[in-house]
């Protein structure tokens, strides 16, 4: 397995780009399958981690900071 760091994930014909907003996210990809919230070291809340099952058996997960799409990480087989 290899995880790869995007800055542009393709959905379809469209792609969803670091810095857009949370719910262009699910407006491309659909609700995650998972999410997982992050946290400061001091325990806060930070954001999220939205992870999708897509095709292929890979994994996208997309980190959201501040109700925007801060990082997008592909795990592939």
């Amino acid at each position: 397995m290899s995880a790869d760091a995007a800055s542009t994930l393709r959905a379809g014909s469209q792609a969803l780009t670091v810095g857009e907003s949370a719910s262009r996210a699910i407006q491309l990809l659909g609700e995650p399958a998972f999410k997982e919230p992050i946290e400061s070291k001091h325990g806060g809340y930070v954001g999220q981690r939205w992870q999708y099952q897509r095709e292929n058996s890979r994994v996208t997960t997309i980190t959201v900071i501040g109700g925007k799409v801060s990082k997008i990480e592909e795990l592939s087989n």
